[in-house]
């Protein structure tokens, strides 16, 4: 009996903790699905959902005409959900062939325990067609844009590049970043057990807004022209490099903007950060005589004397301020407009003498170049311009034929810019708008004028002086056949690590506009280290030529000068006409 008593009291207890665990159990059930069904939802939903991120198109890059400089293509990106990947080495080899990527980086990323893994960017068509023939379910692809420059070298030092993310990261692809990137958007979408995108059972999303398009100032055609004068240039004279600027004095607008040497943006990554430099915006160099126009205009603007004063030009050779003056050769009595003509520098020194030092550093300034000028681009410098307080004893004789102070390409042009438009100095302009591509305008950038710098006669009368420069004097290999144009030549050495100056490395230079009496074209052309031939007159001047002729005929601009005519002689008696190309003449 007691044996009995003792079994029913053990089956009791088990009963009751069977009720206990059973109640408990109901319990923690009915707790999870009232009180924290919420959560357990959430994460149950998260292992089947995804948002996936929609990339926008990036917004095009074009030129003054409409013509594309920059554009996106839509590419395949191939992921893997490497966690569910079987036979791991085996995949790793097959994608290895195709893709053209080490077996082992590809297996690593394989082994990884991931539902996503990066395996190959912005594949092309063909490689991601052969990938599709492998068939394994765990390899999928997303839509990502390729950034693709259709010119490759054309106007690349202002264009930039963008990096893999399409973020940009040089020239107008950085200044306008956030323009041209847009919005991602996004999609939230059903995944299946192998995290395999169900398209049907797309939930919500949020639609991506593409990049707006930049519109820029340069003219494709005349953009590639100026670049071929420009490393044709460099090539011929063995230079390190240079640059050519070419702007409507009008309105500021840069038309070209060319440096050397050039690479393809398609593979910027192949090339040089020395090649990748914009060298326009960020060299600053001793100008040389071509600032003697700087010179020149402020003894005109302060009707200091008339430009047929004479200075005695000491035969070439002019003791002053401790130090001897040359000239490139010995010149007696000019002109102030010979002097400036045959580019004195002991003529242009008595000239700025007569100035005096304040009202040539005012000029200076008032042309700009203290300051950037603002155009829109990253990685514009200021130029240098030392106040007369801090002028040594011997800078009275170096500044005015432009030593002592820095510049850069863009404010040179600038400056003769501001001759060749009356006297206002205009901001360069590289961006004239930006649009969507429905057309609608986000932004838009109109001529800027910055200031009046010298009064309209005064410009007048520097032209007519910077005419005969190119007709008269150093400037002669800058003549553009049927127009007169105007301009000067420089000159300077460069300046070694020592602070002294070099006898064997030069910067020439020349900047000029045609038509001189009414502009239309500004050119700023500058050659780092030409050899064995070094001087503006040879080097730069003929680049200047070139390019503006073969704007003026792309612009079909009519000639306003008869070609040159020279007169042969059959016999005695008898004489003929006939034209010459060149400007060449004879008689015979």
């Amino acid at each position: 009996m007691a044996g009995l008593r003792l079994s029913k009291t053990r089956l009791f207890l088990i009963f009751f903790v069977f009720l206990a665990a059973l109640f408990c159990l109901f319990f923690r059930l009915a707790f999870l699905q009232i009180w924290k069904s919420s959560k357990y939802l959430s994460i149950a939903q998260s292992q089947s959902r995804a948002v996936i991120e929609m990339r926008p198109a990036r917004g095009r890059i074009v030129d003054r005409k409409g013509r594309e400089l920059a554009l996106d293509i839509r590419l395949d990106s191939l992921y893997a959900v490497s966690r569910e990947v079987q036979k791991k080495t085996a995949v790793a080899a097959n994608l290895s062939k195709i893709l053209g990527i080490s077996q082992a980086e590809i297996l690593n990323r394989l082994q990884r325990d991931k539902l996503f893994v990066w395996i190959a960017r912005k594949i092309s068509p063909a490689k991601s067609e052969a990938v599709k023939r492998l068939k394994v379910d765990e390899l999928n692809f997303v839509k990502e844009s390729q950034r693709v420059y259709p010119k490759g070298e054309t106007a690349c030092h202002l264009i930039g590049f963008t990096d893999i993310d399409n973020e940009g990261l040089e020239g107008i692809e950085l200044y306008y970043n956030s323009f041209l990137k847009g919005v991602p958007g996004w999609r939230l979408a059903q995944k299946d057990a192998k995290q395999r995108e169900l398209i049907s059972k797309e939930v919500e999303m949020a639609a991506p807004v593409d990049g707006y398009n930049v519109h820029l100032a340069i003219d494709e055609v005349i953009q590639s022209l100026t670049e071929k004068t420009l490393a044709d240039t460099c090539r011929k004279y063995n230079a390190l490099g240079g640059s050519i600027v070419v702007l409507d004095p009008a309105t500021g607008d840069v038309l070209a903007m060319a440096n050397y040497p050039l690479y393809d943006l398609n593979h910027a990554k192949k090339s040089s950060m020395e090649a990748r430099r914009n060298r326009s915006i960020t060299d600053i160099y001793e100008p040389g005589s071509v600032f003697k126009t700087i010179t020149l205009a402020a003894i005109l603007e302060n009707k200091t004397f008339g430009l047929d004063e004479k200075f005695f030009c000491e035969n070439g050779a002019w003791a002053v301020a401790g130090k001897v003056l040359h000239d490139h050769r010995g010149h007696g009595m000019m002109t102030y407009r010979e002097i400036i003509e045959k580019s004195s520098n002991i003529g242009t020194v008595k000239g700025a003498m007569r100035l005096g030092p304040e009202k040539l550093y005012k000029m200076m300034r008032q042309f700009g170049f203290a300051d950037k000028t603002g155009v829109a681009l990253a990685g514009e410098v200021n130029g240098l311009v030392p106040h007369p307080k801090t002028w040594s004893r011997s800078s009275i004789i170096n500044i005015p034929i432009g030593h002592g102070v820095a510049v850069t390409s863009i404010q040179l042009a600038a400056a003769f810019g501001a001759i060749a438009n009356d006297g206002i100095l205009m901001k360069p302009r590289i961006i004239t708008r930006i649009d969507d591509e429905l057309g609608n305008i986000m932004r838009e950038h109109q001529p800027e004028a910055v200031r009046r710098v010298i009064s309209k006669e005064a410009a007048l009368q520097a032209r007519t002086v910077l005419e005969g420069v190119v007709s008269r004097g150093t400037g002669k290999k800058a003549a553009v056949p049927g127009f007169k144009a105007a301009g000067k030549t420089g000159t300077a050495q460069k300046i070694l690590a020592d602070g002294s100056y070099s006898h064997d490395h030069f910067i020439a230079s020349f900047v000029g506009f045609v038509p001189y009496d009414e502009p239309r074209l500004v050119i700023s052309v500058s050659i780092d280290e030409p050899h064995p031939v070094y001087y503006g007159g040879d080097v730069a001047a003929p680049a200047f030529s070139k390019v503006a002729a073969g704007v003026l005929s792309y612009w079909q601009i009519e000639k306003t000068q008869p070609p040159p005519e020279v007169v042969r002689r059959k016999n005695k008696n008898d004489f003929t006409k006939e034209a010459l190309p060149g400007g060449l003449s004879r008689v015979g």
